[in-house]
């Protein structure tokens, strides 16, 4: 009891901000906040005013008026961020996972991202349609021959979000490589995860079921492990992702937190922050993620 309490003053900040979030952070407008890069380069972010066949007029966050000729649009999206006393919020790609551990929310249909987390552990992470999320990794240790690699797969379904929650729920296998004398083993967890907030400051309880298998036989845990984990928004840039994992029987000084300060721009993300303990002595065991955002 005493380490889940300690975990739960971890996340209790976050759970407070990420139920409040949605209210907080509301767009100064419910109108379609679009994006437009011109040919020469410049991006521009607002509502459309009006337009016709030659020109869009539209208006900045800052109340300026733009009328931009169609013959100079190069691209044009919707903005699915959100526009907050005239500063621009946009969402996380990162949404769908924490340092290790996931969120509810999905990748998003046709989304993809490359991944490599504290380096050794690079990965391709892909959405199908808007409830279907899929990794394929490989962990590799510098000199590590690429058929001694073991082969990491995940898959996460997400249930449609209720108010400000989401549920998923999903499995992750690692194959290790054979052995000299023909056998094989896998270890992975299956889990269940809810989420409250939004894709700008959100907060996840994970319950999670190891397992082994050796040849064809399988053992699964008889505690689940649980992982508490939380993304405060700073900025249009930054967060704060914590994430504290209660391992079963393991002592409260020993159960493994990370923390990071998030930077993301339009198609990366960068985490710097440590992984430590309740007793360590000296600075937490560095930790780098860099994610790459495909489309």
């Amino acid at each position: 009891m005493k380490k889940l309490i300690i975990q739960i003053l971890f996340i209790i900040p976050v759970l407070v901000f990420a139920q409040g979030n949605t209210d907080q952070i509301e767009p100064d407008s419910t109108r379609q906040q679009v994006e437009i890069i011109t040919r020469d380069g410049n991006e521009y972010i607002g509502e459309i005013v009006s337009e016709n066949e030659q020109e869009i007029v539209l208006k900045t966050p800052s109340d300026i008026t733009l009328t931009i000729p169609k013959n100079k649009i190069l691209k044009r999206n919707e903005f699915s961020g959100k526009v907050v006393e005239g500063k621009l919020f946009r969402p996380d790609p990162n949404k769908s996972m924490y340092m290790f551990a996931p969120s509810a929310f999905p990748i998003g249909d046709q989304k993809s991202y490359c991944r490599d987390f504290c380096l050794f552990f690079p990965s391709y992470n892909s959405g199908f349609g808007d409830n279907i999320s899929v990794q394929l990794g490989a962990f590799w240790f510098p000199g590590m021959m690429i058929e001694d690699m073991p082969l990491v797969g995940s898959v996460k379904i997400s249930l449609p979000s209720f108010a400000k929650a989401q549920f998923a729920g999903g499995i992750m296998y690692i194959r290790f490589p054979g052995f000299d004398d023909g056998t094989s083993m896998g270890m992975g967890f299956t889990f269940v995860t809810g989420t409250i907030g939004d894709n700008f400051t959100h907060a996840s309880a994970s319950l999670g079921w190891g397992y082994t298998r050796f040849e064809g036989d399988w053992e699964f845990m008889d505690d689940p492990i649980l992982v508490l984990a939380g993304n405060y928004r700073m900025s249009d840039n930054f967060a704060l992702v914590y994430e504290g994992w209660f391992l079963p029987d393991f002592e409260v000084d020993f159960q493994p937190m990370m923390g990071s300060l998030r930077f993301f721009g339009k198609r990366f993300s960068f985490d710097f922050g440590g992984l430590f303990f309740l007793d360590m002595e000296g600075l937490p065991f560095p930790l780098i993620n860099f994610t790459y955002y495909l489309n």
